[in-house]
């Protein structure tokens, strides 16, 4: 049973909490779905997509400065997030209004790294015309307020993790050593027990096989374990790889 449930939903209201927050009339709650997970697709593209602009932007005025020896800004290379732990963990989106009409939205973005850079000046202005022209925002105008909160022990996140993974792999990293490091990671955390299973064409084999790597323990079928998962695809130039991972917390 436990590895035939999603963990996330099978300790709902117990170790874990919803990701939307909101109430609505039967006959408009599949609508409400798809909005969120529209704002949930944009959000994450635009704000990834600015973090690694801004990331690229940081490491090029660092190497210049490295090149020409000046000590004063060297200190500048500690706004870097570790590569692979920069993503978003979770974006979390609570509507507020009447019955018939949410006025009101509420965006908060979980992340490695707080974008703060999104609220201020040319950005800013620039992510407000994109919000402007999506879908979610055309059909039914509100007022969104973003929020940016950053994640806390960046190494037990397994989305973070899976995204760490997923650029050792399209660098050509041996599969068995990335596995390996993710866990070495998140075993400087306080975590108890952490499993990775890898799915597809691994190291670009004609035949497709599975591949895990478990430490620690991984009691699936208790409730009261906060277990955290994630699941994961990586675009390779072999093909579409799958990847999950469980991390238990306590």
């Amino acid at each position: 049973m436990g590895q035939k449930t999603n963990p996330l939903c099978f300790r709902l209201n117990t170790t874990q909490s919803h990701h939307s927050i909101w109430f609505e009339e039967p006959n408009k709650y599949s609508m409400g779905i798809q909005e969120d997970q529209k704002i949930r697709n944009f959000f994450k593209n635009y704000v990834e997509y600015r973090i690694k602009k801004y990331i690229q932007i940081v490491v090029k005025k660092y190497l210049q400065q490295t090149k020409q020896k000046n000590t004063k800004q060297k200190n500048k290379n500690s706004r870097i997030p570790p590569l692979g732990f920069e993503g978003i963990v979770r974006i979390e989106i609570q509507k507020q209004g009447t019955k018939t009409q949410k006025t009101f939205i509420r965006i908060i973005i979980y992340s490695g790294f707080v974008p703060k850079f999104l609220l201020k000046g040319k950005i800013k202005k620039n992510f407000q015309k994109n919000i402007k022209k999506q879908e979610f925002y055309s059909i039914n105008p509100r007022k969104i307020r973003i929020e940016l909160k950053k994640a806390q022990r960046l190494y037990s996140q397994p989305n973070l993790l899976a995204e760490f993974i997923a650029l050792q792999l399209k660098n050509r990293v041996p599969f068995r050593k990335t596995m390996k490091q993710a866990i070495d990671l998140a075993r400087q955390t306080d975590i108890k027990g952490i499993k990775l299973k890898l799915a597809g064409r691994i190291d670009g084999k004609d035949i497709a096989r599975k591949e895990g790597k478990r430490k620690g323990k991984l009691p699936l079928q208790r409730i009261c374990a906060k277990i955290d998962y994630c699941s994961h695809t990586i675009q390779t130039i072999y093909g579409i790889l799958g990847l999950k991972i469980w991390i238990f917390r306590k």
